[in-house]
């Protein structure tokens, strides 16, 4: 309790802390250097070095070894090898999957070929009709039945986009039997990835339909109101039907340089060698009086839940604060009392008693109907919003980030986990859940269904008429019933005597925390599961929870580490990207949670899970 007292005198409702500025080849790190200034000797972006390097988020020391990817490529990309899966990659360059699969239309339908360029950052955009033949070295074949677009990239080395810039004529009409198309020539399969310079590109516009807003187009096409009048001086006379519009920022040069380019819409404005603000948004809903009646302090403690979780978010913040501080990072943060609670927050009434006009990133409110609000309110301020606790999709907005993963995207890391195993799985559901039956029948065919019956029994027979022996069978236990675990356990251990057999939950499930579930039988089937956090049992950063302790005199609990986690990510995020890069671009580990980032549907999501199983030992361990 005394460290709850002591971080509320700590507090003030707007204080204010400032900090002092301070083919690939290798690159050694010299003594002062920053990842930044790697990135700018090289010409490349700081998000590609993190690609390439994923231990960098956390810091580069003299001495250490850098990949540098060549400036010259569209983008970065991955050549397929033998056994190689989607997850894999993923885990290699700390990407998320679901990123993967946006950056690569057909992935997630074709899968992986062996030889096949997959591309890790986001591809070049070029407008495929302007592109010359002189710009490619390349020769034609005819189509072979059975080809593929996958088969075809892989046999030459090349990237599926690189078909589609040579055959502007396959977008349209596909791959067919007997056509004539061009391919890159092995030998120099690429000029447009060696080439420095591409001519004609031509940026992107629409033309005004009837009854079009400017704010209607700025927010179809994630753009502000003050760049479409800047790109389009003409709009100062009023919009018109048929008017051509460009809703990204023309280029003006004959010559393009190929550097890669990141055109999502999600760009933290930052001026070269000035300070950056972060405001937090927490809350407290603390009158201020009830810092000056300890009863009335104490009583508040002590009856509000909510307050603690807040106060253990913000004591772990605290702690990534000061490692801002010992860093010199050029940030100014602002901790400020929301006084939200789950129904409401009085967004006008905060945007009036504080300025968050030189605020470059919120982290809060906490209640994702909060965020959501705020969201709306500050949708045309060059501001991006963390929502730092909650799991609900909320609304989608530009530039709004989801700290927190869904349960969606928990369940599908989990299925690309079992997929890179090429194992037998199974499912044991209960068909009155609709939900769990249509999850598998259109994103994941090849799980075999078992049912259980309305008693909540699970047949033996019928689990053994799934398994293949020879191979791991993963048999997932989707149900929630009590019952239905027991017997599903059970019936495991008697078939693990001739069997492979692993017990695996694709979400959280209560049912198995149960004291009448035996933790020796869930490590005899290896029990594996996924996790927001890193509940491996070695998964312990000494040096942070001595200096949590020190502070606070307790141990860090998971709100605690979590306030830390995310307020480091954000951080480090700011304080090692320019103005031509998506902050959130790149995959970041902390203490206990992973944060890689996937634009959705006009929003940004973590989908950074662990898959964890239950060891030999008796141990937690993470999945590889």
């Amino acid at each position: 309790m005394k460290n709850k007292i002591r971080t509320l005198f700590l507090l003030m409702f707007t204080s204010a802390v400032s900090f002092a500025q301070e083919t690939n080849q290798k690159h050694v790190v010299s003594k002062g250097e920053t990842i930044t200034q790697i990135a700018k000797k090289y010409q490349t972006t700081t998000n590609d070095l993190f690609l390439l390097n994923p231990t960098a988020v956390n810091g580069i020391n003299e001495n250490q070894v850098l990949i540098i990817p060549n400036k010259h490529t569209i983008g970065l990309q991955h050549e397929v090898q033998t056994q190689e899966t989607v997850y894999g990659i993923s885990k290699k360059y700390n990407i998320a999957i679901d990123q993967l699969y946006l950056y690569n239309p057909g992935l997630k339908e074709n899968g992986l070929k062996v030889g096949q360029k997959i591309n890790i950052t986001k591809p070049q955009v070029n407008n495929k009709s302007t592109l010359a033949d002189s710009d490619i070295l390349f020769k034609e074949i005819e189509v072979k039945e059975k080809e593929t677009l996958y088969s075809l990239a892989a046999e030459y080395k090349t990237a599926i986009s690189v078909l589609y810039d040579l055959n502007p004529s396959l977008e349209k009409e596909g791959l067919k039997k007997g056509t004539l198309i061009k391919v890159p020539i092995n030998d120099k399969q690429n000029k447009l990835s060696e080439s420095k310079h591409v001519t004609s590109v031509t940026p992107s516009y629409i033309l005004v339909e009837s009854k079009e807003t400017i704010y209607g187009i700025s927010k179809k096409h994630n753009v502000s109101q003050d760049d479409l009048l800047k790109w389009n001086p003409e709009l100062q006379n009023g919009l018109k039907e048929g008017m051509k519009l460009y809703v990204q920022k023309p280029l003006r040069e004959v010559e393009v340089a190929l550097d890669p380019i990141f055109d999502e819409p999600v760009v933290v404005k930052r001026n070269n060698n000035t300070i950056q603000e972060l405001t937090f948004l927490l809350p407290f809903n603390i009158k201020e009086d009830t810092f000056l009646d300890r009863s009335a302090l104490n009583k508040k403690l002590n009856s509000d839940v909510f307050l603690n979780m807040t106060l253990d978010f913000y004591s772990g913040a605290l702690i990534a604060i000061e490692d801002a501080e010992n860093k010199n990072l050029p940030i100014r943060v602002k901790i400020v009392d929301s006084k939200e609670n789950n129904r409401s927050l009085n967004v006008e009434a905060l945007k009036t008693e504080i300025d968050f006009t030189e605020t470059d990133v919120v982290i809060g409110p906490f209640f994702q109907k909060n965020v959501d609000a705020f969201s709306e309110v500050f949708k045309d301020q060059d501001l991006m919003i963390v929502s730092p606790l909650s799991t609900d999709a909320g609304k989608p907005y530009p530039n709004q980030v989801h700290a927190m993963p869904n349960s969606n995207m928990v369940k599908n890391t989990m299925m690309e986990y079992l997929r890179s195993k090429n194992g037998n799985i199974i499912a044991v559901i209960n068909p009155k859940s609709a939900t769990s039956k249509s999850y598998f029948d259109q994103n994941f065919q090849e799980v075999k269904q078992v049912n259980v019956s309305e008693n909540g029994s699970v047949n033996q027979a019928a689990i053994e008429s799934k398994i293949i022996s020879g191979q791991t069978n993963y048999v997932i236990l989707e149900s929630n019933s009590l019952k239905t675990a027991i017997e599903v356990i059970s019936n495991l251990k008697k078939l693990q005597k001739n069997y492979d057999v692993r017990l695996v939950v694709i979400d959280k499930n209560d049912s198995l925390d149960s004291t009448e579930i035996n933790m020796q039988d869930l490590v005899d089937l290896q029990f594996t599961f996924p996790s927001i956090t890193n509940e491996s049992t070695a998964n312990v950063n000494v040096g942070f929870e001595n200096a949590f302790k020190k502070r606070f005199k307790v141990k860090p609990n998971r709100f605690a580490i979590r306030g830390y986690d995310v307020t480091m990510d954000v951080i480090t995020r700011m304080m090692q990207a320019d103005d031509s890069e998506n902050i959130f671009g790149y995959g970041s580990e902390q203490i206990e949670n992973k944060f890689m980032y996937v634009n959705e549907n006009g929003g940004i999501f973590n989908s950074g899970i662990y898959v964890l199983y239950y060891d030999k030992d008796l141990t937690i361990k993470e999945a590889q």
